[in-house]
C-alpha cells in the first residue's frame, strides 16, 4: 500500500490537487482541516489533535489494505515522522507531494478568494497575514525528507498537475511494485496511461 502525504503551506494548491487525485484513482483523502473544522472550538489543542486524528484514520485505512492520501500543511519533522511511523506499521510506503505556487500573485488571489467562502477562524484568509509568518513557517518545513519526493509547481493548470503526479506515482508503482496488489497496480496504470508520456 502507499501513504501519500501532501505537503505546502495555505493557498498552495495541494487540496485542490489532493481532491483531484483521489478522485482520480479512487483512493481515501483524509483531510486534515476537515477534522480540525470540528475541533478548533473545543481544544486550544486542535491543530496537534487534527494531525493525530487523521494519521490514525488513515492508519486504519492502510491496514485495511487500501491506498490513502493524507492532505495537510506538513510544515513540521513531527508529522512527518509521525506519517513515517503509520506507514512502517502498516507496511505501506510513503511518498510525499509538495505543492507551491510560483506565481505569487495568483498565490495572493486564491488566499484572497477564501475570504468569500466563509471558512472556519484557522484557515488563513490575509495575505498580508500570511506574509508575517511565511518565512517561519518556510524555516519549520525545511527539514529532510528520506522518502520519495516531488515537488509540484500549482502555478499551472491542475489538469498539467495532476497529470505530472499520476505519471510520477506510476513510476513508484514499477519501481515498488510488492507494495500494492497486482489488480491495483494495474487499475492505476491503465487510470493513468492516457497522460503518461513518459513511458
Amino acid at each position: 500500500m502507499w501513504l501519500i502525504a501532501l505537503k505546502g503551506l495555505a493557498g498552495s494548491g495541494k487540496s485542490t490537487l489532493g481532491r483531484a487525485l483521489s478522485k482520480q484513482l479512487g483512493w481515501p483523502l483524509i483531510d486534515k482541516d476537515d477534522i480540525k473544522d470540528l475541533l478548533d472550538a473545543h481544544t486550544p489543542e486542535a491543530g496537534g489533535l487534527a494531525y493525530d486524528i487523521m494519521f490514525n484514520v488513515a492508519r486504519r485505512q492502510l491496514l485495511q489494505g487500501l491506498n490513502v492520501i493524507c492532505d495537510s500543511p506538513l510544515t513540521n519533522s513531527r508529522a512527518y515522522e509521525h506519517a513515517l511511523a503509520i506507514a512502517s506499521e502498516t507496511h505501506a510506503s510513503l511518498a510525499v507531494i509538495e505543492c507551491r505556487c510560483s506565481d505569487e500573485e495568483q498565490w495572493k488571489q486564491r488566499m484572497d478568494a477564501r475570504k468569500e467562502l466563509q471558512l472556519p477562524s484557522h484557515h488563513q484568509t490575509d495575505w498580508d497575514a500570511f506574509q508575517q509568518m511565511r518565512r517561519a513557517l518556510y524555516s519549520q518545513a525545511n527539514y529532510s525528507l528520506t522518502v520519495p519526493y516531488l515537488l509540484v509547481d500549482t502555478a499551472r493548470p491542475s489538469e498539467d498537475c495532476l497529470a505530472e503526479v499520476t505519471c510520477w506515482l506510476e513510476q513508484l508503482f514499477r519501481q515498488c511494485p510488492q507494495q500494492a496488489d497486482w489488480e491495483s497496480s494495474q487499475k492505476f496504470m491503465v487510470q493513468t496511461r492516457h497522460s503518461c508520456t513518459i513511458f
